[in-house]
């Protein structure tokens, strides 16, 4: 890869880590943790849902002392591909992001101060990603317990150099209601590579619905740094409200990075 392109992918991919800020500030001095963002294989038409979304993760400590984590958010889809996440925060109102592939834009609602910051650029470089990245950027994995990200895209996770990884298929299940087709890796650090007396084995296998193009479940062993899990449940197929995905009248519409208001509405979907 030259320089040009390195350079070209890390600005591409940096809108992605930016939109990890909330949840990662959140975690930053309680110990480390794992957080897991799913990121759709492109625009899905057609196949309209909405879900809860469950982020578990469990640490444990030398002396037998647990480190539990658990967050929720929502998930909106509809049939043009529009999607709206709700994440849930301990305190407050939740985060709110709408992305509409058809205006080309997205948003993230301040449901306190009425505030809509529309964000054009993100979309793109969303997009840009998913075919730069291994083609398609199914999540976006940040370790904070001090290991560096791992990307993990539609081929597997990117391995590093210590590292070997073995792939398999498994047998297709159903998971709440939805036809279900799996991979398990299995990625292993020989004894020594990074100073361990012992070779290091690491799981996960994630569950994604070929119908939704979406992950469903996804689970992750690593004796580094504990289990998570990302899972959705109570999956709906019926067609969201069409206003979830609409900035609502009473907000002021600010395009990011450049410190403007639009008017009342000004560029929200419609």
């Amino acid at each position: 890869m030259s320089i040009k392109e390195h350079i070209m992918r890390k600005f591409i991919i940096a809108p992605l880590l930016f939109c990890l800020a909330s949840a990662v500030s959140a975690q930053e001095g309680r110990g480390g943790g794992f957080v897991r963002l799913n990121v759709e294989a492109g625009t899905v038409k057609g196949a309209p849902y909405s879900a809860d979304v469950i982020n578990e993760s469990t640490q444990t400590l030398s002396d037998g002392n647990r480190i539990v984590r658990r967050s929720t958010a929502h998930v909106y889809r509809d049939g043009e591909g529009r999607l709206r996440r709700e994440e849930d925060r301990g305190t407050g109102s939740p985060v709110i992001t709408i992305t509409d592939p058809v205006a080309g834009s997205s948003w993230t609602l301040d449901t306190e101060n009425h505030i809509a910051r529309q964000s054009p650029a993100l979309l793109r470089a969303l997009n840009a990603a998913r075919s730069d990245v291994e083609q398609k950027l199914f999540e976006v994995t940040t370790l904070l317990n001090g290991a560096p990200a791992d990307f993990v895209t539609g081929r597997g996770v990117l391995p590093r150099s210590n590292e070997q990884s073995a792939e398999e298929r498994l047998t297709p299940r159903t998971i709440e209601g939805l036809r279900v087709e799996g991979t398990r890796r299995t990625t292993t650090i020989a004894a020594g590579a990074i100073g361990n007396e012992r070779a290091i084995v690491a799981t996960s296998e994630e569950w994604t619905s070929p119908e939704l193009k979406t992950l469903v479940l996804s689970e992750h062993s690593d004796p580094r740094s504990g289990t998570s899990t990302y899972k959705l449940v109570n999956v709906r197929r019926s067609e969201p409200a069409a206003s979830l995905f609409q900035v609502p009248a009473d907000y002021t519409v600010q395009v990011a990075g450049v410190g403007g208001r639009g008017g009342r509405n000004g560029g929200a979907p419609r």
